[in-house]
């Protein structure tokens, strides 16, 4: 099951049209439509936050994400990357493909060291690569 049909399937079970859940999120109609079609495969994290709130999910399950990244991942990564995937991890969909990729980033010979670094980082490249 793909984003779209998770979002029709969950707008569905609580009983919503796609008006009733564009009054509730903000969201535009032809933007929650485009998404239920797989033509927006990539919506915006702002949107898809607002989207799982109003359906009583997290952006992780909404995404369909496995529910948590295992330790023996994490084990091997900066403790500001753990840190981040164990706070944000589920609530923005972060994967253990994911963590493999961020725990390789350097710039200029250093690495993130806060959580909300990690953030950025990752919210920027799934926008742009993903």
């Amino acid at each position: 099951m793909d984003l779209g049909e998770r979002l029709k399937a969950l707008r569905t079970a609580k009983g919503y049209t796609v008006a009733d859940l564009s009054a509730l999120t903000g969201v535009s109609k032809p933007y929650i439509w485009q998404i239920e079609d797989s033509r927006r495969r990539n919506p915006s994290g702002e949107k898809l936050v607002r989207l799982a709130s109003a359906l009583g999910t997290t952006v992780a399950d909404l995404m369909g994400a496995p529910a948590g990244i295992e330790e023996e991942v994490l084990e091997s990564v900066p403790d500001s990357l753990r840190d981040f995937v164990r706070r944000r991890g589920k609530v923005l969909g972060v994967r253990r493909e994911d963590v493999e990729m961020l725990k390789h980033v350097h710039y200029r010979g250093k690495r993130p060291d806060r959580v909300e670094d990690w953030e950025l980082i990752f919210l920027f490249i799934r926008r742009i690569l993903g």
